[in-house]
């Protein structure tokens, strides 16, 4: 008699623990993702803050995820356990959260709020741009007005006079135009994430070190206790203690410089080196900063890829410095050029590693699946290939339908979807979290005939370069994979996960309509950022100044007039040495175990992201090399806690002086924007 209703209680704890998607982690996570892309806009453009989101452990997420542990699902566990989130749902609020991070900055509108306006403004700042944007009869509803002098232009740039109503209507239809096609951009995306997420994670067991720390963040504790094993550990809160000190007694300096000492995390050794030849060495070794994150990240990090990161970042440089110290030889450009072909080496060695899981791809969409073949836990592989075809050839026919030629359209989705794919890759390798790979393809057509394009060609080039090629700095992709890998670690298999990808393609719908608002309202509300001590002349700069001067006005014009700016080396050159080089790493990397540096080395070297972040990667890898070599498997075990707390010791003392940079700022108080972070 008394067996009967434990078993049903007990039954029906399992059936909770089992459930993914609940009311309530549907509602705490729509909320938090709608926070993010409310918020995003004024607190990076507006306020020119620290970036909410700016890296593939955003933290906004670190931040938000670590209060619902602590401070709501600890004294659930604690007190009422039946009623604590469980790691599955937690896991899907982190997953909302993160495809939302893709939104409202640098995965989508900080580019995208500027295509309906941005060509037109500039064509009435530049009388010699005007005739060739009309001369390209592109179509009016891509735009939110047709002329230079329109209120929706100028108010946009310069902000609405007091009293007049944002014009939203005007955007209405450019919204819809472009949305479409991002539309089209994110699905396939989302069905990308799914086709490659077995291969990568099953097949090749790739690290994944940020979805390591996710999940880490979201285990569950011990019975009878509030917290798990990472936030009881004393290792992981005097760390976090001790960056967070150390990182808020910069901010302390700057609001009381006589009071607060400075404590330095960064060396600057370019005094030393100020002689011939030492003053033509690169910058970025003469002088470094420490990101704690970073450097927790790479204890989590395979070594012969945190080795590869920063040792051939420093190799090339030092090389490069011996053969040409003054630059002369070769400009950046050209470097630029082959970081483009290894790039291109890069994709092909996924591709040919993972040719068999493509096969089985391809099997599944024709309907010959075999029985050994694996089962799509999210999606079927046949839908999921079935979504990514269609919405290629929905992004390219959009092109054509726009105007483009068909083979430009055609290279400039493959563009934007190599320029995801490797860096989807180079993160679950690396953990790199922050990264931008360069797809700076118009240098290779700009060697072509110049019949060969239209001014139209090069507008929508530079509309999927600028738009969507960067926007693989906070990409939908890695996002998707690492939400739903969390999941997956998260929780056993069961029927729920099959809505996963439904409610993330929800989740996206209804962030980017709010944020489209929000963003519109901070546009046309403020001219140039509230921090004092910015000297940009409109909000967002570069998604609205720089970027469509160099790619919507500059390019078309070269194109228009028939020629372009003369080159000093081969482009196809140089493109060709990063496919040689990175062919080379890929044979020797997959022939010779004991072989150190890995392809995503030499495709990074060149990259800002990583010449900011090298020394802070070599702390983490020569700590990790030290740890097991002196303590073993053992002790790497125990310290994980020290290392994942200077990760969220810096997420808090960003967190924590973004926040007071916001209270200050609509207070109408004097504020200092802190950066703890590279942007």
């Amino acid at each position: 008699m008394t067996l009967r209703p434990r078993v049903a209680i007990l039954n029906g704890v399992q059936h909770l623990r089992s459930r993914l998607i609940t009311v309530r982690s549907v509602f705490i996570g729509l909320v938090f993702a709608l926070g993010i892309v409310v918020l995003t806009p004024y607190n990076d453009f507006v306020v020119n803050n620290s970036f909410l989101i700016g890296s593939y452990f955003p933290p906004i997420i670190a931040i938000g995820m670590m209060g619902i542990v602590l401070l709501i699902n600890g004294p659930l566990h604690k007190y009422k356990p039946t009623w604590a989130l469980r790691p599955g749902e937690l896991a899907v609020i982190m997953a909302m959260a993160l495809v939302s991070c893709s939104i409202p900055s640098q995965g989508l509108l900080r580019q995208l709020m500027g295509f309906p306006v941005a060509a037109i403004y500039h064509a009435g700042q530049n009388p010699a741009y005007a005739p060739i944007l009309r001369d390209m009869n592109l179509s009016p509803s891509l735009f939110a007005a047709t002329q230079p002098n329109d209120p929706a232009v100028v108010d946009f740039y310069n902000r609405s006079p007091p009293g007049t109503p944002i014009p939203w209507v005007a955007w209405v239809r450019p919204i819809f135009m472009w949305g479409l096609f991002a539309l089209f951009f994110v699905a396939s995306m989302l069905a990308l994430a799914c086709l490659i997420r077995h291969q990568w994670t099953v097949n090749e067991r790739l690290a994944f070190p940020i979805v390591q720390l996710q999940s880490l963040l979201i285990a569950p504790p011990k019975p009878g206790r509030a917290l798990n094993d990472i936030f009881r550990a004393k290792g992981f809160w005097i760390a976090l203690a001790l960056v967070f000190i150390t990182q808020s007694s910069a901010a302390m300096y700057r609001y009381f410089p006589a009071n607060v000492p400075l404590i330095p995390f960064r060396y600057d050794l370019s005094t030393a080196f100020s002689d011939e030849p030492w003053n033509t060495l690169p910058g970025f070794l003469k002088a470094n900063t420490i990101f704690f994150t970073l450097l927790g990240i790479s204890y989590f990090t395979q070594t012969r890829a945190s080795f590869s990161l920063w040792a051939t970042a420093v190799g090339v440089a030092l090389l490069r410095w011996k053969i040409d110290p003054t630059r002369s030889f070769l400009p950046e450009a050209a470097y630029v050029d082959q970081q483009l072909g290894a790039a291109f080496a890069f994709a092909g060695g996924v591709i040919y590693i993972g040719r068999h899981h493509w096969m089985m791809i391809a099997r599944s969409l024709v309907g010959k699946t075999r029985p050994t073949d694996p089962v799509g836990l999210f999606v079927s592989y046949r839908t999921a290939a079935i979504v990514f075809l269609v919405c290629v050839v929905a992004m390219i026919a959009w092109l054509v339908v726009a105007g483009c030629q068909p083979w430009v359209a055609i290279v400039i989705v493959m563009m934007i979807l190599l320029a995801h794919l490797v860096t989807a890759r180079v993160v679950a390798e690396t953990g790199l979290a922050f990264i931008r790979v360069k797809f700076d393809v118009n240098s290779a057509l700009m060697t072509l005939p110049a019949s060969a394009l239209t001014p139209r060609d090069g507008f929508f080039y530079g509309i999927g370069h600028y738009g969507y090629m960067q926007a693989a700095r906070e990409s939908p992709l890695v996002y998707a994979m690492h939400g739903m890998n969390t999941i997956d670690n998260a929780a056993d298999a069961d029927q729920s996960k099959k809505r996963v990808v439904p409610l993330l393609s929800t989740t996206l719908g209804i962030t980017f309509i709010a944020c489209v608002i929000a963003s519109l309202w901070c546009y046309y509300s403020y001219a140039v950022p509230i921090d004092a001590e910015s000297s940009n002349s409109v909000l967002n700069i570069f998604g609205l100044q720089h970027w469509p001067q160099t790619f919507l006005v500059d390019f078309p014009s070269h194109i228009h007039r028939g020629f372009y700016p003369d080159r000093a080396y081969s482009v196809w050159t140089q493109i060709g040495i990063g496919i040689g080089i990175t062919i080379a790493l890929q044979v020797l990397t997959l022939r010779y175990a004991a072989w150190p540096l890995t392809p995503v080395g030499f495709l990074m070297s060149t990259s800002w992201y990583v010449q900011m972040a090298w020394f802070s990667i070599f702390i983490g890898w020569l700590c990790k090399v030290l740890i097991l070599r002196f303590g073993g498997a053992t002790l790497y075990t125990n310290l994980k806690p020290v290392f994942i707390g200077l990760i969220f010791g810096e997420a808090m003392a960003t967190g924590f002086w973004l926040i007071v940079t916001l209270l200050l700022a609509s207070a109408g108080e004097q504020f200092f924007v802190v950066r703890f972070l590279p942007q």
